[in-house]
């Protein structure tokens, strides 16, 4: 469980980084579909992915077993 937890946390902050990264492309060229295009493709994936590390993150602090 530690490792899906690890792993959705990467995820999460890496579709993150990448919606910022469109985003800041979009500012940068002054291109405003590119801003809405960014955060429109990318803002599922970073709230999925964002809900199952919270939820497995909760799950896994309060495990009896923490090595797991």
């Amino acid at each position: 469980m530690k490792t899906v937890f690890n792993i959705s946390l990467i995820i999460f902050i890496s579709v993150g980084l990448l919606m910022v990264i469109g985003q800041m492309v979009g500012l940068l060229f002054m291109n405003s579909e590119v801003v809405l295009k960014s955060k429109d493709l990318l803002e599922f994936p970073a709230y999925l992915f964002s809900s199952i590390a919270a939820i497995l993150g909760f799950i896994l602090l309060y495990r009896k077993d923490k090595t797991a």
